[in-house]
């Protein structure tokens, strides 16, 4: 390795391209390990969202006609959460098995939100962008008022969404790509209307970036050697996860295994200046998308036939 490819490789480790919360609850960006860096041994696994086909059957086709409006059908199936290259609190990797869920093609906009609601709280209001400042509580009475057309997904069903059966960093590759996602580099500082940006293999928009997406599960670490089946986290806790990344996260933020987490009662994260310096409102855009569940009919069994008699 030359003293040029040594010398840069130290100073992308010092550029904060990762992000993780600090003890006051306020959003830290910090380096990735050498593994998150392009180059070094992520491109192994490059990959663009062509390189993976979800095969549905004649009864998954059906399911996906089906769709609420709004909705798409992700097929359920098992698949490696976490991330053992990234930051501490992405660790393990574990295996997951999901069964078959409905997920909105869309953050929630602005529009449905002040439908719903009556009124729109967000920072940038336009109906079209998808709706902010809103915090667990705040949702749950719009789950409420939908009427059983939404809930919010778990942190395991976003994540095995947002990736699309493929094991990069992104659901499209290794490489950043503004194509597939808002963020810092292309935003202007600003969310931006839903659906403008390529979707990922199930349909799904703005899974990365634009704005950060709550999740239904109370923050825990994982744990080595899980392995789970619709797993919905701790029962109690004191943060909710958050996923996804916002228009102003960096590019290695939008990384799918990110996560972060919040108080439930809190619209924004902690707006704490740090060391004499000015407050960082840049993870305060926080919104959601709804999920719903598929009923499965119960399997018919043949009754077990009686022994024969000698």
């Amino acid at each position: 390795m030359s003293v040029f490819k040594i010398i840069g490789i130290l100073l992308l480790l010092a550029l904060p391209v990762g992000c993780s919360q600090s003890d006051d609850g306020k959003e830290a960006e910090q380096a990735p390990s050498i593994s998150e860096i392009e180059g070094i041994d992520g491109d192994k696994e490059s990959a663009s969202q062509d390189d993976v086909s979800i095969e549905l059957t004649e009864d998954d086709k059906l399911k996906a006609k089906q769709a609420p409006e709004g909705m798409v059908f992700i097929k359920g199936g098992c698949f490696t959460m976490g991330n053992d290259n990234a930051q501490a609190d992405e660790k393990y990797e574990h295996e997951v098995c999901l069964d078959n869920f409905y997920l909105d093609k869309y953050e929630v906009t602005q529009a449905r939100w002040e439908k719903v609601m009556g009124f729109n709280p967000s920072k940038n209001n336009k109906a079209d962008h998808p709706v902010e400042q809103v915090n667990y509580q705040d949702i749950q009475q719009f789950i409420e008022k939908s009427g059983g057309t939404c809930r919010l997904p778990t942190e395991a069903e976003w994540e095995y969404a947002a990736r699309g059966h493929v094991k990069t960093r992104y659901f499209w590759g290794n490489v950043m790509d503004g194509a597939y996602a808002w963020f810092e580099d292309n935003s202007d500082g600003t969310t931006h209307p839903v659906g403008q940006k390529k979707p990922n293999q199930f349909g799904l928009h703005d899974m990365m970036g634009n704005v950060w997406e709550w999740t239904e599960d109370w923050y825990s670490p994982y744990y080595a050697g899980n392995k789970e089946t619709n797993p919905v986290g701790p029962k109690e806790g004191e943060y909710k996860v958050i996923r996804g990344g916002s228009f102003n996260s960096s590019a290695g933020a939008l990384r799918i295994t990110n996560r972060t987490w919040l108080n439930p009662t809190n619209r924004v994260f902690s707006k704490v200046a740090t060391y004499g310096g000015s407050v960082d409102e840049k993870f305060n855009f926080i919104g959601f998308r709804c999920a719903k569940s598929i009923e499965t009919s119960p399997i018919e069994t043949s009754p077990t036939p009686a022994p024969a008699k000698e």
